[in-house]
């Protein structure tokens, strides 16, 4: 992954006026601050999707609400607010754009945990994270509250921690993937089921980092995902839905970890 490259354009921007609404604050410094806006929150929520967008090995810029690397979750975020149940559905803006060696934006996911649970005390948590959000994620997946990580075109260091038992893991990555290392997904993921984890790998053919090629089906295995982990929690059928996509949910939740294609 390059100092340069995170996202690309997102798919689908709507309602700028929505995202302008969610501001863009400073502290007294001027240093921009870590944002988390609610898509939904709804008040007996048996379970939260935090969603982290992507961002860049470097970079002091601050994020915005119509940035293009966070405009690029919102679709997700907007989807997984349709999955039947009370599943309360927030995205974090970090305070800047990249990693900077520090991982502040594992500072920003720890702050919105504690958002997350003094907002819903002891409920499940799903991150979905893309690129560098996918590798916050990661980093993360310790917390006792995550249940669930879902990762997309994650970047991913030899090294870097990983969540433990109890919470499983799914790294969706594209096989075209030219910024993200799909090979170091990989061996992630093996690493995690050499452990005993509950870790699977789905590799998306013909797929970008971006995910704007077959965008509608990066979509829909984030929610099927999502709804069919946490079934119990939200009072639905624990099945997934049918065809191919249901398939590979089915393998994902059922299986223990795999690797799979689709």
């Amino acid at each position: 992954m390059s100092a340069t490259d995170d996202l690309t354009r997102p798919a689908e921007v709507h309602d700028i006026a929505d995202l302008e609404r969610e501001g863009a604050a400073d502290d007294r410094s001027g240093m921009p601050l870590a944002s988390l806006a609610w898509d939904a929150q709804p008040a007996g929520a048996t379970a939260v999707a935090l969603v982290l967008h992507g961002g860049a090995v470097e970079g002091l810029e601050p994020n915005r609400p119509w940035s293009h690397n966070v405009a690029r979750l919102v679709p997700f975020a907007r989807a997984l607010r349709r999955v039947p149940g009370p599943l309360a559905v927030a995205r974090l803006r970090f305070r800047v754009r990249g990693w900077n060696g520090d991982a502040m934006p594992v500072e920003d996911a720890r702050w919105a945990l504690a958002q997350v649970r003094a907002a819903y005390p002891g409920v499940p948590i799903a991150i979905v994270g893309h690129s560098m959000g996918g590798r916050v994620a990661m980093h993360v997946g310790d917390d006792p509250d995550v249940r669930l990580v879902v990762g997309l075109a994650t970047w991913v260091e030899p090294g870097d921690p990983q969540p433990g038992d109890g919470t499983r893991t799914v790294l969706l990555h594209g096989d075209r993937d030219i910024i993200c290392s799909l090979a170091r997904t990989r061996t992630a993921v093996e690493q995690m089921q050499a452990r005993g984890l509950d870790a699977s790998l789905v590799r998306v053919a013909r797929a970008d980092h971006a995910m704007l090629v077959r965008s509608r089906l990066w979509t829909a295995l984030v929610t099927e995902i999502v709804r069919s982990s946490f079934a119990g929690e939200l009072g639905g059928d624990p099945e997934p839905r049918s065809g191919p996509i249901g398939a590979v949910v089915a393998r994902v939740v059922h299986g223990g970890g795999v690797i799979i294609d689709i």
